[in-house]
């Protein structure tokens, strides 16, 4: 049985909400920060091909040929991804006591953790084509992005949706 289908019901929408609220202010910072403000303006890449590498991660090079379509899927994995990451943090926080009573500092580490697994492990195992290695600004940019985008939100959320008696 599933973590939160053996909860009763109030305390399921109490998990629920900070993951859904989570995973949205994930997708929405971030396909504004590292998928439009980034690469589109700063960079000067096409939004509709930052939309088609999300998507080929999965579909390879292809995804570049598949015009509209294959950049709303990228969009559908990013949306996706976004809820795994917060739904990781906040059912982990929910289990172990160390992450709800420390929600902060262990969020901003997780959004670290969150850049080191995607960018180290994920990407390179994907069928995404590599990109060229971020210069240092921009690297920082990346992992300062994660920490506070990612993590921050989530220890928020985490901090303020844990009981006192928890």
């Amino acid at each position: 049985m599933s973590v939160i289908a053996s909860k009763p019901l109030d305390t399921r929408s109490a998990i629920l909400r900070p993951i859904v609220l989570g995973g949205s202010i994930i997708f929405i910072v971030q396909l504004i920060i590292q998928s439009w403000l980034i690469p589109s303006v700063l960079q000067q890449v096409p939004f509709i091909v930052v939309l088609q590498y999300m998507a080929s991660g999965a579909l390879g090079d292809s995804a570049f040929a598949g015009g509209t379509g294959t950049a709303l899927l990228g969009v559908f994995f990013h949306l996706i991804v976004s809820f795994m990451i917060a739904g990781v943090f906040v059912l982990s926080a929910d289990r172990i006591p160390l992450l709800r009573r420390y929600a902060i500092p262990t969020a901003l580490l997780y959004g670290f953790g969150v850049w080191v697994v995607m960018n180290l492990i994920i990407m390179p195992l994907s069928a995404a084509p590599p990109v060229p290695a971020p210069d240092v600004p921009w690297l920082i940019e990346e992992i300062i992005e994660h920490i506070v985008v990612v993590g921050l939100p989530l220890g928020m959320l985490v901090r303020g949706n844990t009981p006192i008696n928890k």
